[in-house]
C-alpha cells in the first residue's frame, strides 16, 4: 500500500522534537491482529470472517502557543485504517480541536474552544456495522479567584453526535451541559470542589423496540434531563501518592414524548427514570522512582441501547502499572473489570440483561530517541452475559511506531 510506504518513510526521518516547541508535527504507524474483530459469540454468525489484521496510520500536528499570559492549544489528526479481510470497514477519520486558555488580570481565568471529529464505532457495541460518528463540540468556562484559596466558576458545553449507519440513527443526540462549582485549595495543595451539573440530552430519532401486529410499532424516547450534585477532590497525600475522587447524586428524568412524525402508528414505551449514588475514585502511587501504579473504581450511569432497557448502570475497576525497566525500556500492564446492569422499564416481565466484561493488556515501549517510541504488545478480553449470544472472547497483538518531529 502506497500510504503505508509513505508512513514508513516519514518514520525513518530523524525526529527533532524539543521541549517548548510551539508547533510539533507527528506521525504514527501501527499494525494490529484481532482474533474476534466483531466480538461475536462462539456460535454466532458462522460464515463471518472473525479474525482480521489491519493497519492504522495517523499523522497530524500539535500547537502550544503562549503569547504573554494567554495560551492557545490546538491539535489536528488524520487517521487511515485499512483491513486485510473486511475491506468494507476501511475508514478515514479526523480529529480537530482548539482551546484558548485565557486569563484576565490575576483573578479571572477560563477557556474557550471547539472540537470536531469523525470516528468509527466500536464493533463490540454494534456488531458488524461500519458506523461513523461525526461529533461537534463547543465549550467555555470562566472562574473567579475571589480569595487566595477560594474560587467560583461555571461552564457551558454543547455536543452534537450524528451516526452514519441507519441502525444507529436513534443514537443521534444534541446535548447541552451546564455546571457551577465552588473550589477550595488547601495549604498543602489539595483541591476540594462542590459542583451542581445539569445535562439536557435530546435524541431526535426515537428508538424502535418492536413491531406490533398488524400496523403499529413500539418506540422509546431516549431524551432526558439530568441533574447532578457532586463533591470532587484531588488530594496529595504524600510525594508518592495522589488520590482523586468524585461522589454525588444523579437524578435522570426521561422526557417520554412521542415525536409528531410518527403519527398514530406508534406506541410509546416510557423509559424509567434513574436516581442514585454515583462515584469514581482513582489513585496514582509512585512506589519507586521507576514504577507507577494507578487504580480506579467507579459506579456511574450510561446510555442504554438494549431494546428492553431504559438505563444502564456501570460498575467497575481498573489497574494499570508502569515499570521503567531500563533507561529506554518501559513495561506497561493493565487489567479492567466492568459490570453493566441494564435497568428495565416498569411492568417489564422479560429478563433484563446483565454483563460482566474483563480485559488485560501487556506491552513494552522502547524509545531509541526522545521523540520516537516503539510499542509491542498484546490484549485479551471476554464478556459473560445472562443473554444467550452476547458472550465473547478475543485476543489481539499490535506493533506501533510514533515519531514527533
Amino acid at each position: 500500500m502506497k500510504w503505508l510506504l509513505a508512513g514508513a518513510m516519514l518514520l525513518a526521518l530523524p525526529a527533532m522534537a524539543k521541549e517548548g516547541d510551539t508547533f510539533r508535527p507527528f506521525v504514527s504507524l501501527g499494525y494490529f491482529y484481532d482474533s474476534n474483530l466483531f466480538r461475536l459469540d462462539e456460535n454466532e454468525s458462522p460464515g463471518t470472517q472473525r479474525d482480521d489484521r489491519y493497519a492504522l496510520l495517523s499523522a497530524g500536528a500539535n500547537v502550544d502557543w503562549k503569547p504573554g499570559r494567554q495560551q492557545v492549544v490546538a491539535n489536528l489528526t488524520k487517521t487511515l485504517i485499512r483491513y486485510d479481510q473486511n475491506t468494507f470497514l476501511d475508514f478515514e477519520g479526523d480529529d480537530m480541536q482548539a482551546t484558548w486558555n485565557w486569563r484576565l488580570g490575576n483573578r479571572l481565568s477560563g477557556n474557550l474552544g471547539a472540537a470536531k471529529s469523525t470516528s468509527q464505532s466500536s464493533f463490540g457495541d454494534i456488531g458488524q456495522v461500519n458506523n461513523q460518528v461525526d461529533r461537534e463540540r463547543r465549550y467555555g468556562r470562566a472562574e473567579w479567584e475571589f480569595h487566595p484559596r477560594w474560587r467560583i466558576g461555571g461552564g457551558l458545553e454543547t455536543t452534537d453526535n450524528t451516526n452514519s449507519a441507519p441502525s444507529q440513527q436513534s443514537q443521534n443526540v444534541q446535548q447541552q451541559v451546564q455546571d457551577v462549582a465552588l473550589s477550595y485549595r488547601t495549604p498543602k495543595g489539595s483541591t476540594l470542589r462542590a459542583q451542581v451539573r445539569r445535562v439536557d440530552a435530546d435524541f431526535p430519532n426515537q428508538q424502535l423496540l418492536r413491531f406490533v401486529f398488524p400496523f403499529f410499532v413500539e418506540v422509546a424516547d431516549n431524551s432526558f434531563k439530568q441533574t447532578e450534585y457532586n463533591l470532587l477532590g484531588d488530594w496529595r497525600l504524600s510525594g508518592k501518592l495522589t488520590l482523586r475522587g468524585q461522589a454525588g447524586w444523579v437524578d435522570r428524568q426521561y422526557k417520554n414524548e412521542l415525536k409528531d412524525d410518527l403519527g398514530g402508528a406508534a406506541i410509546l414505551s416510557d423509559r424509567q427514570d434513574f436516581s442514585g449514588f454515583t462515584g469514581r475514585v482513582s489513585a496514582d502511587w509512585y512506589a519507586t522512582g521507576k514504577t507507577l501504579l494507578s487504580v480506579a473504581v467507579y459506579r456511574e450511569p450510561g446510555g442504554a441501547t438494549d431494546i428492553n432497557a431504559s438505563s444502564l448502570l456501570k460498575t467497575g475497576t481498573s489497574v494499570n502499572g508502569v515499570w521503567l525497566m531500563r533507561e529506554k525500556w518501559r513495561l506497561n500492564l493493565g487489567a479492567t473489570y466492568e459490570n453493566r446492569d441494564f435497568k428495565g422499564d416498569p411492568g417489564t416481565t422479560q429478563l433484563q440483561r446483565n454483563d460482566d466484561t474483563v480485559g488485560s493488556s501487556l506491552s513494552v515501549t522502547y524509545t531509541p530517541h526522545r521523540a520516537v517510541a516503539i510499542d509491542l504488545g498484546a490484549r485479551a478480553g471476554s464478556r459473560d452475559s445472562n443473554f444467550t449470544g452476547e458472550d465473547y472472547s478475543f485476543h489481539s497483538l499490535f506493533a506501533n511506531v510514533r515519531a514527533d518531529f
